[in-house]
């Protein structure tokens, strides 16, 4: 299938590293050009080169986006480095964890100033880069928490059901203008994190970590775990003009994990 992305300007947050890297590449394969922020400056000039060496055009951009003058400026420096822009991929986003009772008022900020209101400020900065493009596709990755509540999963779950919300808002805001929004729901996958949980699983239940890994692998009715080359081409699919009747949508890439019946 040509997803008909050949040229198109793309920016990627958070695309230095695991999913958001993996979604970068899939456009620089696909011939798109490419910018991605982050803020640790090493992993966004490997990645870089990672893309350069694909031949197109990419930028790299260090950015905070915690603060709102950075949100602006990382895409509106793309548009001008490219001549347009034509997809942002929303995928920032902090690794913070806990209950109500154990997660103190500065991590459930750290989660909804970075997953909902970077993707929120990221999303207005874009729109009138994108009417000018005469339409184009805003694509947030949101993650499970959003259906499924986990023990020590509060703060993940504020920020990714709000941004579902704000997904849904927004289409409707911005259908007129030929500006498709969706989010892709991502179950947790092998990025560098993965290390680590499969280490904490198996201090938990004190197992080994061949075991902790077997039991998560288990989990999941594919019989494996997620990889972030699974969710890359459904962000591309959304992103091409195949899915022009696609919006407000909330799609889940998670091997069958969710046991949600949505329809």
């Amino acid at each position: 299938m040509d997803l008909s992305l050949r040229g198109k300007a793309v920016l990627v947050t958070g695309g230095s590293r695991g999913i958001g890297r993996q979604i970068a590449l899939a456009f620089a394969e696909e011939g798109a050009d490419v910018a991605i922020c982050a803020r640790d400056r090493e992993r966004l000039a490997k990645t870089g080169s990672e893309l350069s060496a694909m031949g197109v055009r990419t930028r790299t951009l260090v950015a905070d986006l915690f603060q709102e003058a950075d949100c602006r400026r990382v895409v509106d420096e793309t548009a001008k480095a490219f001549g347009q822009l034509d997809v942002l991929v929303n995928n920032a986003s902090t690794n913070v964890a806990g209950s109500l009772l154990t997660a103190g008022d500065d991590v459930l900020m750290e989660r909804l100033m970075v997953k909902t209101l970077a993707t929120m400020r990221c999303a207005r900065a874009a729109i009138p880069h994108l009417r000018r493009a005469g339409g184009g596709r805003i694509i947030c990755i949101g993650g499970l928490a959003a259906r499924n509540p986990g023990k020590a999963g509060l703060p993940a779950g504020l920020g990714n059901a709000a941004v579902a919300n704000f997904t849904k808002h927004l289409s409707d805001e911005v259908a007129a203008d030929q500006i498709l929004v969706n989010v892709v729901h991502p179950s947790f996958c092998k990025t560098d994190r993965y290390p680590g949980r499969v280490a904490a699983r198996a201090k938990e239940q004190g197992i080994s970590e061949s075991e902790a890994e077997a039991s998560l692998a288990a989990m999941f009715p594919i019989g494996r775990i997620v990889e972030p080359a699974d969710i890359a081409p459904l962000v591309l699919f959304l992103a091409s003009p195949h899915a022009g009747a696609i919006t407000g949508q909330s799609i889940a890439v998670d091997g069958g994990l969710s046991r949600s019946v949505m329809y």
